[in-house]
């Protein structure tokens, strides 16, 4: 079963359970207030049934049968009710009629009366097919019928003692079942044709709250359908900020990431088979020559030799730091962090690095001065690979007789996603700062902005053909970005134009910005502060 199908579902479901348990309640309701209803209808019926009793028990003297039906009609049409004088063999003496104008006078039905001790009792009779409920009270003693004149019957009170046959009778005031509640049974047959016709809307709802639903799923599905097939331009239009919309968003940025890993993969198999491929020619070339004999001058072959060895080693470099470039990656290098000396550190790495400065004569300028001694929480050897590394590039992408700046400095933060770690004096204030910067930079061809972003990939040049023989890999900087952010700290890039008239044409100022959170805790009395040298020289 699709999402869509269950999403019906149970909107279906859902709707018939509420419908159910309102259909329930409003019967449990309607059958106590159609119950009351009904009461009160018979409690009425009652009522009027002893005035209409208690009225004829005292008729003016001779009266006849005629003025009985006159004055029971009235009664019925001032109560809308159905009054009845039956005799003691069933025969109706009086009938004021049913609602279609038909009557049962003098005609029998099957009723018994009811005993003679003036109470009302209740009762349900069937007439003329039609199931009526009523009270029956003693009527009047009605005399002999004659055959001549049946509209002048003569009757006789209760109480009469004329010595001619008299015949009891019993006053029944009626009214068809149905109506005692007819108000609340039509009301009832209106609730349940609402309650379908609310069933059958919320049911055409549930179709299309659930396609609306479905519908980013759908396209969702197929996006993914697309993009495992190689199709990475899928993309799905992002309609609202709901958690549709949200999951839309991220959809694209997970497609946008996927198809910028696939082409990172891409790109890095072309550049490491590009790597080898100078290499492996060299070895092959020469190993050739050595083979066929045709370097057999011991200058030459000593060459060769040399430039297998070169070209090996260079090999080697690249494998060991695409494999420590995964294990970072990966998180599985193990940092064997303790509290350093950072200023320390970079002094070593300048000094480290000195020949290669000479080399192009150039000046590194560096101001390692702080108010206090920064101590950093890290790995030794993994932090001085990352400042060996960007000074290592600094150097090779200055020009003859530049300069090269080294600057480090304290301060709070400036992103939010730097650790806010505050060391508290009495005062409750800071008084320790909580990263350490530390920027290093150099002029030389300036990084245009567009390129920025990638400057930390593995293997991008800005200029693939300057390539030089000796030149690095092209992981140095990968490897100092992983390791930064493995120690919790960030690392950044800005190239600006030089002014005008200085350098060469498309010369600019490169500065890389490495932050790292600071031991805040970190005590750098005297005695600590030389041990903490000593340690920075046995590292």
């Amino acid at each position: 079963m699709g999402f869509r199908s269950k999403l019906i579902l149970s909107y279906a479901v859902v709707i018939l359970v509420t419908l159910g348990l309102g259909v329930i309640l409003f019967a449990l309701i309607f059958s106590q207030i159609q119950q009351s209803v009904t009461d009160k209808n018979k409690q009425r019926l009652l009522s009027v049934t002893k005035e209409v009793s208690d009225d004829l028990a005292r008729p003016p003297g001779g009266v006849t049968l005629t003025w009985y039906q006159s004055r029971l009609e009235s009664y019925a049409n001032l109560l809308n009710v159905r009054v009845l004088l039956v005799d003691s063999q069933g025969q109706v003496r009086v009938d004021t009629g049913a609602e279609n104008g038909s009557t049962l006078l003098d005609q029998k039905i099957n009723y018994k009366l009811v005993p003679r001790d003036n109470q009302a009792y209740q009762g349900s009779i069937v007439l003329q097919g039609v199931t009526y409920f009523y009270y029956a009270r003693p009527g009047p003693n009605i005399g002999p019928i004659p055959s001549q004149l049946p509209s002048e019957r003569i009757t006789q009170p209760f109480n009469s003692q004329l010595g001619q046959a008299i015949t009891q009778t019993d006053l029944l005031l009626s009214v068809p079942e149905e109506t005692l509640s007819a108000g609340w049974n039509d009301f009832a047959r209106g609730m349940l044709l609402a309650a379908a016709l609310a069933l059958a809307v919320s049911i055409a709802l549930a179709l299309l709250i659930a396609r609306s639903i479905s519908r980013p799923l759908t396209r969702m599905t197929e996006a993914s359908v697309a993009i495992a097939h190689g199709r990475y331009n899928e993309h799905l239009r992002v309609d609202s900020r709901d958690e549709f919309g949200r999951l839309a968003m991220s959809f694209n940025q997970m497609a946008h990431e996927v198809a910028r890993s696939q082409q990172t993969m891409r790109d890095f198999v072309a550049n490491v088979s590009h790597e080898l491929k100078t290499p492996l020619t060299s070895i092959q070339g020469f190993s050739q020559a050595i083979a066929e004999g045709v370097a057999d001058d011991p200058e030459l072959l000593k060459h060769s030799a040399d430039v297998i060895y070169e070209e090996a080693a260079r090999m080697r470099r690249l494998v060991d730091e695409l494999l420590d470039l995964s294990r970072i990656e990966s998180g599985q290098v193990e940092l064997n962090r303790r509290e350093l000396n950072l200023r320390g550190m970079l002094e070593r790495v300048i000094i480290k690095l000195g020949p290669l400065a000479d080399d192009k004569h150039l000046h590194i300028e560096h101001h390692l001065e702080t108010l206090e001694t920064p101590v950093v929480m890290g790995d030794a050897d993994r932090l001085e690979q990352i400042f060996t590394n960007i000074l290592d590039n600094a150097i090779k992408y200055s020009r003859e007789y530049g300069t090269i700046w080294l600057q480090m400095q304290t301060g709070q933060p400036r992103s939010p996603e730097q650790t806010q770690s505050v060391e508290s004096g009495r005062n409750g204030k800071s008084n320790r700062p909580n990263f350490i910067s530390v920027t290093i930079g150099n002029t030389g061809p300036m990084i245009p902005p567009e390129k920025l972003p990638r400057i930390f990939e593995r293997f991008y040049k800005l200029d693939p053909s300057r390539k030089r023989k000796g030149e690095s890999t092209g992981l140095g900087l990968a490897i100092a970005k992983e390791l930064v952010e493995a120690h919790q700290g960030s690392i950044t890039v800005t190239s600006q134009p030089l002014p005008e008239g200085q350098g060469q044409p498309g010369d600019g100022y490169t500065f890389f910005t490495i932050r790292l959170p600071l031991v805040t805790n970190a005590i750098t009395t005297p005695n600590s502060l030389n041990l903490l040298k000593e340690a920075g020289k046995k590292a």
